[in-house]
């Protein structure tokens, strides 16, 4: 199964993408993103299969993020 990476520009949101995305169904975590990261230190969410319909329910809900990276397989949660 293949995983999106979602850029959350706070720990906030990156909890409040979790809780979303877990309350419909979507396995996901938050990790602490590495300094030497191109985009600084933050948090990232790390979501496991199908992100369209997932990105689209953050959208809704005025969640902000950025799509960082994808693909890694074998990821599990």
């Amino acid at each position: 199964m293949t995983n999106s990476i979602l850029d959350m520009p706070s720990y906030t949101y990156a909890v409040k993408a979790q809780r979303l995305l877990r309350s419909r169904g979507y396995p996901c975590r938050i990790k602490r993103r590495e300094k030497s990261a191109e985009r600084g230190c933050g948090y990232s969410v790390h979501l496991t299969g199908g992100s369209e319909i997932a990105v689209r329910l953050l959208e809704s809900h005025g969640i902000p993020y950025v799509i960082s990276g994808g693909g890694e397989v074998n990821d599990q949660l």
